[in-house]
């Protein structure tokens, strides 16, 4: 009989023990999840079509300078002096394009870091603990993709 009481004892405890954890596990705080579609906010952003065009800009000024560089060295009747022209223009082409490539990279980071900024502030305001991107994402979580879009214009 005693044997019997302390079970009862125990499957209350118990009983009350698993109650108290549901409790508890239903008061966390749920996850607000929202997605974005980066390269659509990406393609949108002013910013970064400006950027493209003073690329495509700047590849043109390239290939019109190794155009120029291929036309004198094919003129150059001396083979000394040809070589030491494709030399010295191999040297001036690497340089601009390495600047050209340097300032690009340091641009797209900085409109890079603006568009995360922009999407940090709006998670923030609208209480979202956790942004992904769309394509990590199979189902769920609330597309704030055109109000990004919306705040860079």
């Amino acid at each position: 009989m005693k044997n019997n009481i302390w079970f009862v004892v125990a499957c209350i405890l118990m009983f009350f023990v698993g109650y108290n954890m549901n409790d508890v596990a239903v008061s966390f705080p749920k996850y607000k999840v929202a997605v974005v579609d980066v390269q659509a906010v990406m393609e949108k952003s002013k910013d970064i079509q400006a950027l493209k065009a003073e690329q495509d800009k700047n590849t043109k000024e390239l290939n019109t300078l190794i155009s120029k560089a291929q036309n004198e060295i094919l003129n150059e009747s001396d083979r000394t002096k040809a070589v030491q022209m494709e030399e010295n223009y191999r040297k001036q082409i690497e340089d601009k394009k390495n600047s050209i490539d340097e300032q690009y990279n340091k641009k797209l980071v900085q409109v890079s870091t603006k568009i995360r900024n922009l999407i940090s502030e709006e998670a923030k305001k609208t209480h979202y603990n956790l942004v992904l991107p769309v394509g990590m994402v199979i189902i769920g979580g609330d597309d704030i993709t055109q109000d990004i879009i919306g705040k860079l214009k």
